[in-house]
């Protein structure tokens, strides 16, 4: 139901056949929506906040449901859900950004596609996948398409175009997901983050969600990383890590357009807490430190008494 109106739903089986549906959909002047996991769109629908006049469903495509890895390359189809994910061994971090994803029921049917189409200002797969420097790949009656996620997230998609995959570099040393919330299960991220190493190529990377309308590159953070590791041994000494957290509490001051205050922690708390996970996750990727398990939600002093 759309705001008490019945919708027409296709059930395509194919890429190939979904692009036809939509395309026909958007060509007779209907108001489309795609439905993968339905988590966010079903709801939306049933309150009214979102109408739709044909429906797209894309549950029986098995092309956007398959996984795969290349020699430098990790390949997601939109379809995977984040239980798919959360015990990949080909991306750790991914796998644990996965894992603290809601409860059991939105990880068993949450998708990556989805994940991208609500694009939350915290939202754990979004994070780690900009940390990644993802691109989505998609299809529409123009033949298939990449776009960096940036662009994405800016632009959108074309009306008569859908996400079939993401794809992003294979991990290339340690990757670390922390967030903070009330609670892992059920409760959306107030603040995440995600740190990747990449011993290779002698590269950091970290995003913050929560801070901004999207997750946002802490870029003079990562310069200075870059500066500082000891790639030979991969670590980095404590008062560097601490460093790196205060640049990243600068960063997000920065980030624009930044989100406004809300119940759930104020426009400073959120700054601060960004620049404790940021530290944190830094130093658990370049020395050894006690503590939950990476990917696990933050508590206690860094979650600032959020309840």
């Amino acid at each position: 139901m759309a705001g008490g109106t019945t919708s027409t739903m296709f059930r395509p089986r194919t890429v190939g056949e979904a692009v036809e549906m939509l395309a026909a959909a958007h060509d007779s002047g209907a108001a489309v929506a795609l439905l993968g996991g339905g988590t966010d769109l079903v709801p939306a629908l049933r309150s009214g906040e979102r109408c739709a006049e044909a429906v797209v469903a894309l549950r029986r495509v098995l092309e956007l449901r398959v996984r795969g890895a290349g020699a430098d390359s990790l390949t997601i189809g939109a379809g995977v859900t984040y239980t798919d994910l959360a015990g990949w061994s080909l991306s750790p971090g991914l796998a644990r950004a996965a894992r603290v994803v809601g409860s059991v029921q939105i990880r068993n049917t949450g998708t990556v596609g989805g994940a991208l189409g609500s694009a939350r200002p915290a939202g754990d797969l979004l994070t780690f996948l900009t940390a990644a420097d993802a691109e989505v790949l998609t299809a529409s009656p123009r033949g298939p398409d990449r776009m960096s996620l940036p662009r994405f997230l800016a632009d959108g998609l074309a009306p008569d175009a859908l996400v079939t995959a993401v794809q992003l570099a294979r991990p290339g040393g340690p990757q670390v997901y922390l967030k903070i919330g009330e609670r892992q299960a059920a409760y959306p991220a107030v603040v995440s983050c995600a740190v990747l190493v990449d011993r290779v190529r002698h590269r950091l990377t970290c995003a913050i969600g929560g801070v901004g309308v999207l997750p946002a590159r802490m870029g003079q953070a990562e310069r200075y990383a870059r500066d500082e590791v000891d790639w030979s041994t991969g670590t980095v000494s404590p008062p560097a890590a601490r460093r790196f957290g205060d640049l990243v509490v600068e960063e997000a001051a920065r980030v624009a357009p930044a989100l406004p205050e809300g119940p759930r922690g104020s426009v400073e708390y959120r700054w601060h807490a960004a620049g404790v996970l940021a530290g944190r996750a830094f130093a658990r990727c370049l020395h050894h430190l006690t503590g939950p398990p990476a990917g696990d939600t933050a508590r206690g002093p860094a979650a600032g008494g959020q309840r």
